[in-house]
């Protein structure tokens, strides 16, 4: 693992800038919204109140994270968030599919059809089926233990038969070079699927890399993977992150993590620096501080540039924490900022990157 060049210290290569920008003269210049002495931050703009809580209704049924899409040739955007019900977070029955015309929201949900089967969050990969004439966009979605696709993001979807993937909790795939990748929920190994399209027969998975958690600090657990390739090539992960063993001052507990390799084979893991924070200020005028924030997915435009991070948010416990609650989910010492959720209105937001 990379043993990070220390805060202020100055850079001797990019390994020491997280591959989220490059080594010059000493000095880490950073990829936007990357910030920092060692480009491991996310930068945050003000985001839209409309974003706060992406799928709000009368019942208080549960979202917790989903994927945007788009633009669409019309210019809009598409969201895929799972619907739990009142207290749950497992078990997803169906996937709603809203539609809106900035990836802020507000969106519309109703106009097209629930996705289902579903039974967790769904991974989301556009990718180009080389196999199919006129090199056909196909749009997937990857859920639990199947994979659906549509040749838009309006849909409409329809499942790939006789395909499955390794794992099946909160995938991350990725398209490269004539091939599918895929990392899944505790980020400890990428997959390779070889092929241009999806179910092909005899063609099966096979362990591209294994990443290290030696460097990962003890308690500390990274789950929920986003994989992503940049525009030098180089590799990154960034996880949710969390340690039961804090309770309270939620604002100062592990949330994420940032692991990134070069070649996609020898991976490292940004230590001592969070890709992303718990608070989130709004346009209007409020900020919130989030007691966990889960299942990170950034979106990119057209070109290439991060513009957003959506995330799974518990929209109701801050910084305070739920130490004393009890309940299947609590410790020996009381409720983790992490778990403090599963008492509360659990939904999805959507950060602006500032770029």
């Amino acid at each position: 693992m990379w043993a990070l060049a220390v805060a202020g210290l100055g850079c001797t290569s990019n390994l020491d800038c997280s591959l989220n920008g490059v080594c010059e003269s000493g000095a880490c210049a950073c990829d936007t919204p990357w910030t920092g002495d060692v480009c491991g931050v996310l930068g945050f703009a003000t985001t839209p109140a409309s974003a706060k809580d992406i799928y709000p209704v009368a019942d208080v049924r549960n979202t917790w994270g989903g994927p945007i899409a788009g633009p669409d040739a019309g210019g809009q955007f598409h969201i895929y968030v799972p619907i739990y019900g009142k207290g749950q977070l497992f078990g997803a029955k169906r996937i709603k599919h809203g539609v809106a015309a900035n990836a802020s929201g507000p969106y519309e949900f109703g106009a097209r059809p629930d996705i289902a089967p579903a039974s967790i969050n769904p991974g989301l990969l556009v990718f180009n089926d080389y196999s199919s004439a006129g090199n056909k966009t196909v749009v997937s979605l990857w859920m639990g233990d199947h994979v659906v696709v549509a040749g838009s993001p309006d849909g409409n979807f329809s499942r790939v038969p006789n395909f499955k993937y390794p794992g099946k909790a909160n995938p991350a795939p990725l398209w490269h070079d004539g091939a599918f990748y895929l990392t899944t929920q505790h980020t400890l190994q990428v997959y390779r699927l070889a092929g241009s399209t999806l179910g092909a027969p005899g063609v099966e998975w096979s362990v591209h890399a294994n990443i290290s958690h030696a460097s990962v600090p003890a308690g500390v657990t990274p789950e929920d993977p986003f994989m992503f390739i940049d525009r030098r090539g180089n590799w990154h992960i960034i996880n949710h992150a969390y340690d039961v063993s804090q309770l309270e001052n939620c604002a100062s507990s592990t949330l994420s993590t940032h692991f990134f390799s070069e070649d996609g084979h020898d991976w490292h893991l940004l230590t001592g620096v969070q890709p992303y924070g718990h608070t989130v200020c709004f346009d209007d005028g409020t900020c919130h501080t989030y007691a966990t924030l889960e299942r990170p997915f950034l979106h990119f435009d057209q070109h290439g540039q991060m513009t957003h991070l959506v995330l799974a948010a518990d929209l109701i416990t801050g910084d305070e924490g739920c130490a004393n609650r009890t309940g299947k989910h609590a410790g020996p010492n009381g409720t983790a900022c992490t778990n403090c959720k599963y008492n509360d209105h659990a939904g999805t937001i959507v950060v602006t990157l500032d770029v």
